[in-house]
């Protein structure tokens, strides 16, 4: 076998090994999204979700089918062949830019901070009907745990999005702090915020942006929440992941990648 022939044999195999990630992954989200329209009422938002992490994941997969049948420029010729490489430069440097995105968020979500702070601030999610969602209850127990180890903090909550016509996000997460233990006294209310923006333009009320700050965030939404608070001039940030379901950290990895890509 010539090594022209070697080359393309190798070619297509690696290509159809990166389909088939790339089907695997589509597969997944789709089933991502069929567990949130079952278990949860976000409906519209499981659907959205998953139409634009299949929007991303088709971009991905050019490269590979390109690898795999040729069909932008390996047997291309003249005009159509120029923009064939065109497509596949592009193409590739999308997936660059979302691998580097992906893995930043990754990072970032894996790394806890140990500089001292006097004020927590711990940012809502979406309150599911009348029930506070899975990372929420995450991102509370991290902030008691962190609390336990640090008896003198002070916790801002954040949230005012909620289905609920009389409790905000942030009084869901105030009730389920004193439940568990946490004195009234140490604990601050932010009610209006309906987007992570929100959630520090409003905290920047109660605090001084130039003194340090833990953000108590699940990890997967660490890197994003960080970038738009710096965004809005918070100078010591303190990172305090709470952690994600296990099998949803994938695709929700996917998505805050996607969400951060366009908030840059």
């Amino acid at each position: 076998m010539s090594k022209e022939k070697r080359i393309a044999k190798w070619r297509r195999i690696v290509g159809c090994v990166l389909l088939g990630l790339v089907t695997a992954a589509i597969l997944y989200c789709a089933a991502v999204m069929i567990y949130r329209l079952v278990a949860t009422s976000g409906h519209k938002i499981a659907v959205l979700r998953f139409l634009a992490e299949f929007g991303i994941l088709t971009v991905l997969s050019f490269p590979a089918f390109d690898l795999a049948c040729g069909i932008f420029s390996w047997s291309r010729r003249g005009a159509a062949k120029v923009a064939g490489i065109v497509l596949r430069v592009l193409s590739i440097a999308i997936c660059a830019v979302f691998v580097a995105v992906a893995g930043a968020v990754v990072i970032t979500g894996a790394i806890r901070d140990k500089e001292p702070v006097e004020t927590v601030c711990v940012l809502g999610n979406a309150i599911d009907g009348d029930h506070m969602t899975p990372d929420l209850i995450s991102r509370l127990d991290t902030t008691l745990a962190y609390v336990a180890e640090h008896p003198a903090v002070y916790v801002i909550v954040t949230g005012g999005n909620s289905e609920d016509p009389y409790y905000t996000e942030a009084a869901y997460m105030e009730r389920y702090l004193l439940e568990h233990g946490l004195a009234p006294d140490r604990l601050a209310t932010e009610p209006q915020a309906t987007t992570t923006i929100e959630n520090f333009e409003y905290v920047a009320e109660m605090v001084d942006k130039t003194q340090p700050l833990a953000v108590i965030t699940t990890n997967h939404h660490m890197f994003r929440a960080t970038h738009l608070a710096k965004k809005q001039g918070y100078t010591d940030l303190v990172k305090i992941p709470a952690p994600t379901e296990p099998l949803l950290y994938v695709e929700s990895v996917m998505w805050e990648a996607i969400c951060s890509a366009f908030s840059f």
